[in-house]
């Protein structure tokens, strides 16, 4: 029973990473959010207004949270780096894996912006809180040279 359970179960997964291959020769698939890479790379190599839900899905995994933005659209926030294991004992010899994080060590924080079609609209970026990061938008229009004003962008933390 387990297995058949177990097989219809995966089985919608399949069909969806399925569909995705179908539509992977159209899609340019986002770079991962990885403390290796620069913040600053991600952001400009981000395709913005292309990727679906669905395969920012299948891309990323699972949000960490997600949330509504001050402008209405639906945020979904990842983090990456600064996390620590540690292995805790329960009274009861149960041992217990958690990941903590805290404040200052270099936990970075991309969030995905969806528009009213639930496509990649920006990639917000912060390493020490709220409002100290980078957009995508604003770092592609910096490297295109349109839009933004003298010393905006890059760099900013």
């Amino acid at each position: 029973m387990k297995p058949v359970l177990n097989m219809l179960l995966t089985l919608p997964m399949i069909v969806a990473s399925a569909a995705l291959a179908g539509q992977a020769g159209q899609l340019s698939m986002p770079p991962s959010f990885t403390d290796q890479l620069e913040p600053e790379a991600v952001l400009r190599a981000y395709p913005l207004g292309v990727i679906p839900k669905q395969a920012a899905f299948s891309h990323h995994g699972k949000a960490l949270r997600t949330l509504i933005l001050p402008n209405g659209k639906e945020g979904w926030v990842y983090e990456v780096g600064g996390k620590q294991a540690q292995t805790y004992q329960h009274p009861t010899r149960e041992k217990h894996t958690v990941y903590e994080a805290g404040p200052g060590n270099g936990v970075r924080t991309y969030t995905l912006v969806f528009d009213d079609k639930g496509v990649v609209i920006d990639v917000l970026y912060n390493e020490k809180g709220r409002h100290d990061g980078l957009t995508a938008l604003q770092v592609q229009r910096k490297i295109r040279g349109d839009g933004t004003r003298k010393d905006e962008g890059l760099g900013v933390k």
